[in-house]
């Protein structure tokens, strides 16, 4: 419109003529435009009525489905009849089609897209909510169960006292000898202290299972992994040459100690020691490229010996490297070979994003050692933020690390194992046997890269006895099922039977923040999971649930009422365990067992000695457990 007023051909009402030309090209461009719009009413913004957001339950509700999507099939309509009367006006200089099309037009988007669905919401659907929303929230629950894999959850009901009910049995007794007694989260700079080397630094402490002497014990393992802030001496060629790897694994038993209290690294070094301890692939290492078989021995006499390097021999390809990282030392060097290769994209997130930008990665990889190796394994998860009907996830309290984190999704799928060989690099990626046989994004991008996913059943045997619940699914299930574990949409709409996860105990004493209870890993009796391998318990995550909808809120209450357990022996099978006491006493929450513990006279005495002179008394998470028909 501007150019064609500059240019003289465009007139304003009452002046000369415009040019015939310019009005065709003005109705030609208000022809697609409006055709545009109508594609936009039909096809996008209907479609988005699946994902709706507006109330409490995510999806179309009433007014969306009774008011705003025929309307928007009108609005559709009325939008092609503007295109084809500005056409016919461009052809004919007949104005009064397209004026009464436009305003045709307009009434009925601001009439039936604005106006209308808030009368019908407030004088129709307010004053009978239940029964106007009641289809609405039935879909809205069995598309939340679809799409997060509640439907698969295991229902199981269990009577318990509040403490010990009877004095315990010995055996009932020895399950307490195999709690962790360590928080996992808390023991990084430990290990760094006791079994750190140089050019390495533990930064992350992980909680699994071993077999050790006949017996599955609970074992924190951490991986030495590179580190540039800790290098002796710092450089292109330390970096680079030199410093190339991490160094092995530290390990401990979780439910025992040293004769002074820390975590004791000498008993299962031998049992869990790697054939090699060189770790060139892990975490840490985002953008930090290694070059081996240079002139320049590495630390410790390390050799790379796997398949998944880049030869480096030619001048071309390391200015190709040169001009990719900025830096014009690979060209320069004198240090390289033409036996030199090179090592890309070590860091874990790194390399499996290059291979497979459509999953999602848990925020907690850990190291695995099988077979004489260290292997990286990483939970991956397909995602969509389309998916109709299904409720949309608070991603804001997942772990900063993984990439769920405030990322806007309605369904998730623990679909993928990733498994990343410390040593060489080789990365395979394999197919959950359930989330991943029945999940339509996995199945349209292996039909984009036929053979990248394999099946789960080719993962090597001693690394599938490592497989866990996926972490970061766990507490978006966990989160979720606090309102949908019910069974009709009645319950879910009234709240009558809601749930929340519960706080958590303090970390201090006299902590009163409330933050929800973290996920704890122990051995959890066959009562409520089935057993392992070998008849021992299962070896479990647990999350507690109170009632009230969350955690501050006046309604809740600190008692139990029930328990999520992702069972990491069957890594795919979720437990619900709803909980009855057996006496008007109600099952303690984490924050009243604490309540309890700081109460007590010789505790108190305790904490009172040791928080002194510098020192601070710090609470590990809560671990529930069952001994005989009591919950302690």
């Amino acid at each position: 419109v501007f150019g064609h007023l500059a240019a003289g051909s465009l007139r304003l009402p009452g002046k000369q003529r415009s040019s015939h030309v310019a009005l065709a090209h003005l109705a030609a461009l208000l022809a697609a435009f409006t055709a545009a719009q109508a594609l936009h009413y039909a096809f996008v913004q209907r479609l988005s009525l699946g994902t709706d957001r507006a109330g409490a339950f995510d999806g179309p509700g009433f007014t969306s489905l009774e008011v705003v999507k025929p309307m928007l099939f009108v609005a559709a309509i009325g939008a092609l009849a503007t295109g084809f009367a500005g056409v016919h006006f461009g052809r004919t200089r007949n104005w009064k089609p397209l004026a009464v099309a436009a305003a045709g037009l307009a009434v009925v988007h601001a009439g039936g897209l604005v106006v209308a669905p808030a009368v019908v919401e407030r004088y129709v659907v307010a004053p009978a909510e239940a029964a106007r929303q009641l289809d609405s929230i039935g879909h809205n629950l069995a598309a939340t169960r679809r799409a997060y894999g509640l439907e698969q959850v295991e229902l199981q009901a269990l009577t318990l006292a509040d403490g010990a009910a009877t004095p315990a049995t010995a055996v009932e007794l020895s399950a307490l000898d195999r709690i962790p007694l360590f928080d996992q989260f808390q023991m990084a700079d430990a290990f760094q202290v006791v079994a750190g080397t140089p050019g390495s630094r533990v930064t992350d402490v992980d909680l699994d299972r071993y077999e050790i002497d006949g017996e599955r014990r609970p074992v924190l393992i951490a991986a030495r992994s590179a580190s540039r802030g800790d290098l002796p001496e710092t450089g292109w060629v330390q970096e680079h040459l030199v410093y190339t790897h991490g160094d092995g694994v530290v390990v401990a038993p979780a439910d025992a100690t040293d004769v002074d209290g820390r975590p004791d690294v000498v008993p299962f070094a031998d049992d869990l020691e790697p054939a090699r301890s060189e770790l060139y692939f892990g975490e840490g290492l985002a953008g930090w490229y290694a070059l081996v078989g240079t002139k320049r021995a590495e630390h410790n006499g390390a050799r790379f010996d796997g398949d998944g390097a880049i030869a480096l021999g030619s001048t071309f390809r390391r200015a190709v490297l040169a001009l990719a990282t900025g830096d014009p030392q690979p060209l320069l060097s004198a240090e390289l070979t033409g036996d030199t290769q090179l090592l890309y994209r070590r860091d874990l997130r790194e390399r499996i994003h290059a291979l497979a930008p459509f999953l999602a990665l848990d925020s907690d990889p850990y190291p695995v050692v099988a077979d004489g190796r260290v292997v990286w394994i990483v939970d991956a998860y397909t995602t969509s933020s389309t998916y109709p009907h299904a409720q949309f996830t608070n991603s804001a309290a997942l772990p900063a690390e993984g990439d769920l984190a405030g990322r806007s999704f309605n369904y998730a799928r623990g679909s993928v194992k990733v498994v990343v060989d410390a040593l060489t690099g080789d990365t395979h990626l394999y197919r959950t046997a359930v989330s991943g046989a029945s999940d339509p994004i996995l199945d349209a991008w292996d039909r984009i890269f036929p053979g990248l996913v394999e099946p789960i059943s080719e993962l090597p045997a001693g690394l599938a006895d490592h497989l866990r619940y996926p972490s970061d699914l766990f507490v978006v299930q966990t989160d979720l099922l606090g309102r949908y574990h019910v069974a009709d949409a009645e319950t879910l709409f009234n709240g009558s039977e809601r749930w929340t996860v519960s706080a958590g105990g303090g970390r201090t004493v006299g902590d009163t923040t409330t933050i929800a209870a973290p996920t704890v890993n122990l051995f959890w009796p066959g009562t409520a999971a089935r057993r392992g391998p070998g008849g021992d318990d299962a070896w479990v995550g647990v999350r507690p649930y109170s009632p009230g909808a969350s955690a501050g809120s006046p309604s809740s209450r600190q008692d139990l009422v029930a328990f999520a357990i992702g069972d990491h022996d069957d890594p795919e099978r979720l437990v619900l365990v709803e909980l009855t006491a057996t006496s008007t006493r109600h099952l303690s929450s984490p924050q009243v067992a604490q309540s309890a513990i700081d109460a007590d006279a010789e505790v108190a005495r305790a904490i009172t000695l040791l928080n002194a002179n510098g020192s601070e008394v710090q609470f590990g998470p809560m671990s529930p457990l069952i001994v005989g028909d009591g919950l302690i």
